[in-house]
């Protein structure tokens, strides 16, 4: 099955709410894999292992709209740059769009579009996952969240006309009608929300003109490194493991929360290995380092997680041809 990468900030709130459920987040975290996941929001984890960690969460506490409980506790900070940049934009079409343009910087699992048909403007969630996924609690979450999104931007006291969710009608529904206070209808193909288009181009208030132009332009210099493919991702992955000081294979398979074999098969699958895409992220890092550092060579095996600088100098020269030092000084001006 395919699976994409969603970051750790999605896991905002959650342990306050299982425990204020009555939960344990300790063990519902432990059985989805995501145990470390809490540790940096800035890091990538499996967006597979979020949706089913959500679907626990709603059994175990027996809570079937946790998702919508979760979205009170997250904010659009969540989204990190991809959020701030949204409000320093001009005007609201703006920041929706650069939402939808630029969510893979948060999420590499799902798209988000903005449309607008015969006077009504629709802004929709959808999941890329291929087989099963549980999407009922993401769904509801990103109803709540989207929501309270709006009113952020727009105004504090804004409703949608409508919001249309891809599960069954609940048998309580007070949790809704108090969380949207619009129409709400279910059995949809993905989460839908509709407004009147004439709020898009309102002025967004406190927006910076000049900052919201350079963080623009460095979310579209990013683009490149949150491709779709899987070996990219990976890549992804590794950068993030060796920060740790462990870059095994067993690490990033733990990130995915998946084991050693099933991520050997999915990147045979994709004409790759393990090995080759390590050695990419190394030599890559070890080049821009060599390039603009004047740091130790040894404090570049070590960041590279080499056991010590004899082995880097070794596997450099095997993939260069030369030296690390040799190569620096042919990277030099003259």
């Amino acid at each position: 099955m395919t699976d994409y990468l969603v970051r750790a900030s999605a896991l905002q709130g959650v342990r306050p709410t299982v425990e204020q459920l009555g939960g344990d987040a300790d063990a519902l975290l432990r059985k989805t894999g995501l145990t470390d996941a809490e540790k940096d929001a800035d890091s990538w984890i499996s967006y597979r292992s979020f949706l089913l960690l959500l679907e626990e969460a709603a059994r175990v506490t027996g809570c079937p709209h946790f998702g919508l409980r979760l979205s009170q506790q997250q904010d659009i900070g969540i989204l990190g740059a991809v959020g701030f940049v949204m409000q320093q934009a001009p005007d609201l079409r703006t920041a929706l769009k650069e939402l939808a343009a630029h969510f893979a910087h948060h999420n590499q699992g799902a798209t988000i579009s903005l449309q607008v048909e015969d006077a009504t403007a629709l802004w929709r969630f959808s999941c890329k996952l291929q087989g099963y996924a549980p999407l009922r609690q993401q769904a509801d979450l990103v109803g709540g969240l989207a929501v309270d999104m709006m009113r952020l931007l727009w105004r504090p006291t804004w409703a949608p006309n409508a919001v249309y969710l891809p599960h069954a009608e609940p048998q309580d529904m007070r949790p809704y009608k108090a969380r949207f206070a619009c129409p709400i209808f279910f059995n949809w193909d993905s989460m839908v929300m509709t407004f009147d288009p004439q709020i898009l181009d309102a002025p967004i208030r406190e927006a910076n003109p000049q900052l919201h132009q350079v963080l623009d332009d460095h979310l579209r210099n990013l683009k490149q490194d949150y491709r779709d493919d899987y070996p990219a991702q990976i890549r992804h992955l590794i950068r993030q493991a060796l920060t740790t000081g462990d870059c095994s294979i067993e690490k990033v398979a733990g990130f995915l929360a998946i084991n050693k074999r099933t991520l050997q098969r999915q990147l045979q699958a994709h004409d790759t290995s393990y090995k080759s895409l390590l050695e990419e992220v190394r030599f890559d890092i070890a080049k821009g380092y060599l390039r603009e550092s004047s740091g130790s060579l040894s404090a570049l095996a070590d960041m590279l997680c080499y056991s010590e600088l004899s082995v880097f100098s070794n596997a450099f020269r095997q993939h260069q041809g030369m030296s690390p030092r040799e190569w620096k000084k042919r990277q030099s001006p003259g």
